[in-house]
């Protein structure tokens, strides 16, 4: 698996993948300006639903909390923002929230993963490669999976 860090590589134009095992690529894969990429001879995901069952969900006490502290955070004004300096070990913990593709708020640890099948012409304006590429999204909820408007799908590895 491609770290997510790699949507980090702005100046990255080439990524030579090919033959490594990868099924797919990380979220932000799109906002890397790459003119070439190479993934041939890698068992990548294909665009094929099935019907699955979905468990309902119940949230962890540590998961609310921190869902809670860091939708207050997005607030300027929230008391806080103003004492949350003051606890460190939760800042770092916080930092390593992800966000939701569909709503975009922020979550810990619970999430559904989920792919995005993206045009290699279009939408990463590459011209080395046609078709999609299953790109990594992470989702906070089934809410946000059953909402109507997005193209993501659920991923189960075996």
């Amino acid at each position: 698996e491609l770290p997510e860090g790699l949507g980090k590589c702005y100046r990255l134009r080439y990524l030579d993948v090919a033959a490594n095992e990868l099924r797919i690529f990380p979220t932000e894969l799109a906002n890397i300006p790459l003119q070439e990429l190479y993934c041939e001879e890698n068992p990548l995901l294909q665009n094929v639903p099935v019907y699955s069952v979905q468990e309902e969900e119940v949230l962890s006490l540590k998961e609310l909390c921190a869902r809670y502290v860091m939708k207050e955070l997005k607030d300027r004004l929230s008391y806080m923002r103003r004492v949350i300096r003051f606890y460190p070990d939760i800042q770092s913990m916080l930092a390593q929230s992800s966000k939701c593709a569909v709503c975009g708020d922020s979550f810990l640890n619970t999430w559904l993963e989920c792919v995005q099948f993206v045009e290699a012409r279009k939408d990463l304006k590459l011209t080395s490669m046609s078709g999609t590429v299953p790109v990594r999204a992470l989702l906070c909820s089934y809410k946000c999976f059953n909402s109507a408007g997005h193209r993501y799908y659920g991923v189960a590895f075996p």
